[in-house]
């Protein structure tokens, strides 16, 4: 928060709706947002009036402001994000460690995997990927795995929406196969990623489910295909769906 008496002109666009933001979360009159920040008042209003627009704050029945559902919603899944990390991190850990291998933890966010950890191997070389970087459901092990334990109604409304684009000549871009493989899928209780993300990569994956067994993020193993294939996908398959099915424990799933 930035102290009292700030000068408005030392802020930047940012950093005048990031002052209005955090004083909101315990001043609503604009006035005392206005003090607290060092904003004219003016100011003030017009970023509450866009932060409305946009379902970050609202008005209160006393005339002032409150942060909206938009922005609390964000927040939560911050923390949902935080504690699944927490939570999965000496899973993770020893997964990386018995493998050799570099661990990944994936989200579902939207249409998207998003990936919350990575632990890199042991390997001379290291994968492309890093926290934060969002990759399709399609084409990834984490995301196929995350298809496979939803409804194929809502697996067909997510292609719908996103299309099956090519990644890598091994891409599956036709609905009819990546349904026949996601069936193959639920039947072995893992996903592989064959080169279809990206060339040389394979990753091996499983779902980790919450509470009501709805699939909330993808455990996976990555390495070179010359290195992650024959018995040791086997391998890496079983120690991946355990790894999985540990941490789905951990968040309150009971198979």
């Amino acid at each position: 928060m930035t102290a009292p008496g700030a000068s408005e002109d030392r802020l930047n666009a940012i950093g005048k709706l990031v002052a209005v933001v955090e004083t909101l979360a315990t001043e609503s009159k604009v006035s005392r947002i206005a003090r607290a920040t060092g904003l004219a008042t003016s100011t003030v209003h017009r970023i509450l009036q866009s932060l409305v627009q946009v379902g970050w704050a609202h008005e209160d029945d006393e005339h002032g402001y409150m942060l909206g559902a938009a922005l609390l919603a964000l927040a939560a899944q911050a923390d949902d994000a935080t504690l699944l990390v927490r939570k999965a991190m000496p899973v993770l850990r020893e997964l990386r460690d018995v493998t050799g291998e570099t661990v990944h933890l994936a989200a579902r966010r939207d249409d998207e995997m998003v990936y919350l950890a990575k632990l890199d191997g042991g390997k001379p070389y290291q994968m492309r990927s890093e926290v934060g970087l969002t990759v399709p459901l399609h084409c990834t092990a984490v995301g196929k795995a995350v298809l496979a334990a939803s409804q194929v109604a809502e697996v067909r409304a997510v292609l719908a929406r996103t299309g099956l684009p090519a990644r890598t000549g091994h891409t599956i871009t036709s609905v009819d196969a990546l349904l026949e493989n996601l069936a193959a899928v639920r039947e072995h209780g893992y996903a592989v990623d064959d080169e279809e993300n990206e060339a040389t990569i394979r990753c091996v994956g499983a779902a980790v489910l919450g509470g009501r067994g709805v699939p909330l993020a993808g455990v996976s193993v990555s390495s070179h295909a010359f290195d992650l294939n024959g018995p040791r996908v086997a391998r890496c398959a079983q120690l991946v769906t355990g790894a999985a099915r540990q941490i789905s424990k951990s968040l309150g799933h009971a198979p």
